[in-house]
């Protein structure tokens, strides 16, 4: 096999993996609901499929957290008290079974509703 016959190999791989891994984001279905959990205990439901902005202002276990939900179906969390801020900087979430997570604050949202059936794509 020629080096130009393997750099063309590689190149159609990319690309179908590529349209397949876009394929499976464009048809992820979007959740309907969102549950917002401190230590275990549902504070708050939210609903995904409103066109309004919403904000919660909640209080985890090192005090307030602050959470949008964009009308858009997605929601994330915008300020915590918690030390590293990984909720913070976590994607927003929007696909059923997707969870925004604050141990330090034993907060916990997940996201819910009808899924798909694909959740992940490995080679």
């Amino acid at each position: 096999m020629k080096r130009s016959d393997r750099i063309t190999s590689v190149i159609i791989v990319a690309a179908v993996t590529l349209v397949v891994v876009f394929w499976i984001v464009m048809h992820r279905t979007r959740g309907t609901m969102a549950v917002v959990r401190v230590d275990g205990k549902i504070i708050a439901t939210v609903d995904l499929t409103s066109h309004e902005s919403q904000t919660l202002r909640i209080t985890g276990v090192l005090g307030p957290l602050v959470i949008v939900a964009d009308g858009k179906g997605s929601i994330q969390v915008m300020e915590s008290t918690c030390p590293d801020q990984i909720c913070v900087h976590t994607v927003p979430a929007r696909s059923p079974g997707d969870q925004i997570i604050c141990v330090p604050n034993h907060m916990v949202i997940t996201v819910e509703g009808k899924a798909t059936g694909i959740d992940a794509l490995t080679q």
